[in-house]
């Protein structure tokens, strides 16, 4: 069944983002689309209780300002016309024992997919796909972020009735091809969106390179068959576009730690142009594929 088939045959749409900006910068596009259209949109951010910034540098005591990223998540959802809940889990920085350095965010275990998180996350999504008048968009995990990898688990565990999108560290290609899902749909190298802007899309291409431990999809137990997955990318351009770019400004404590609002617009802008939108996974178990 095509992506708009799909989200046309219900009421509501739920984009399940991480943390606050992650649904914004992955789907933004989609999610105006679909108020748009006239359907309810709600974002439900799992990790958004407020951590306390423990010895950190200036970064790790602007994200634990939850007060503030609240506010910039209610503004950036706002603009797109969506509703915001959160689940209140503590994100990986904030978690004991600390990571010792951002590259231990980027580091799976297998004791990622036995932890408490991932059942509270899975039995979320399987009350909102209980409603047969909602679809819901998760995280594939792409790039390794262990909290986006709980989110990624916990998904695939639901099954089939959940959609997937492509998280930010896949403007990496390498990234992407890490990935055993994403990987199925490779783009060139050089047309990477990072390299938008040259130092972004070496940053992202230095982090894919430390990136370390099992993906999403081998912590939940699914063997990714080719036939078994499509992808369609939600078309973004014009009014779309603009709207989603203008919310994510709004996330000045994240746009700042990317390099700016102008090198995330430059980023973003050659990720719609070069993918044909906003790349979204449909799994059918029985592999019959879109119809």
């Amino acid at each position: 069944m095509e992506l708009s088939r799909v989200l046309d045959g219900v009421g509501r749409v739920v984009v399940v983002s991480p943390h606050f900006d992650d649904a914004v910068l992955s789907v933004g596009g989609l999610i105006a689309g679909r108020v748009g259209r006239g359907q309810v949109v709600e974002v439900l951010t799992v990790f958004s209780g407020a951590g306390v910034a423990v010895g950190g540098g200036g970064r790790q005591k602007a994200f634990s300002d939850y007060g503030v990223r609240g506010e910039e998540d209610e503004r950036a959802l706002g603009i797109l016309g969506a509703r915001g809940r959160r689940l209140g889990l503590f994100e990986r920085l904030f978690r004991e024992p600390r990571p010792r350095g951002p590259l231990a965010l980027f580091r799976t275990s297998e004791d990622l997919a036995r932890g408490a998180y991932v059942e509270t996350v899975r039995r979320g999504i399987g009350r909102l796909v209980e409603d047969g008048d909602t679809v819901v968009l998760a995280p594939l995990g792409i790039g390794n972020h262990v909290d986006h990898v709980i989110v990624a688990v916990a998904a695939l565990r639901v099954g089939s009735r959940v959609l997937f999108y492509e998280d930010f560290n896949a403007l990496s290609e390498r990234n992407r091809r890490r990935h055993p899902v994403s990987r199925l749909r490779p783009f060139p190298y050089r047309s990477a969106p990072g390299w938008a802007s040259p130092r972004a899309g070496f940053e992202l291409e230095a982090m894919s390179l430390l990136a370390r431990g099992p993906d999403a999809a081998a912590l939940a137990g699914v063997t990714v068959r080719p036939e078994q997955w499509s992808m369609t990318a939600f078309p973004v351009a014009g009014g779309l576009e603009a709207v989603k770019l203008r919310a994510i400004g709004e996330y000045r404590t994240q746009t700042r730690a990317l390099g700016g609002e102008k090198r995330l617009r430059e980023i973003m802008r050659r990720a719609h142009a070069v993918r044909g939108g906003e790349p979204i996974w449909r799994f059918d178990a029985t592999g019959a594929g879109p119809s």
